[in-house]
């Protein structure tokens, strides 16, 4: 499939799933909400668009690790 195909069809998918999500958000169509915020999803994700906080990740620090004492050996 050459890139301008694949763009294409990328794009089509993405508005048709979002008009129908709007359609049937304002009582036009009684779309499957689920099927078509799959499909809307899938093809943002195809298209490579990612959601990202603007807060840096901050690490968890590490837990101190706690050993037990040896026992003694039974008399």
């Amino acid at each position: 499939m050459t890139p301008r195909l694949q763009g294409w069809i990328i794009a089509g998918a993405t508005i048709w799933s979002a008009a129908m999500l709007t359609a049937g958000y304002l009582g036009f169509a009684k779309p499957d909400s689920a099927f078509v915020a799959s499909i809307l999803g899938s093809a943002i994700g195809a298209a490579g668009i990612t959601i990202k906080d603007g807060k840096p990740k901050v690490p968890a620090k590490p837990r101190p690790i706690q050993t037990k004492p040896p026992t003694p050996p039974a008399p």
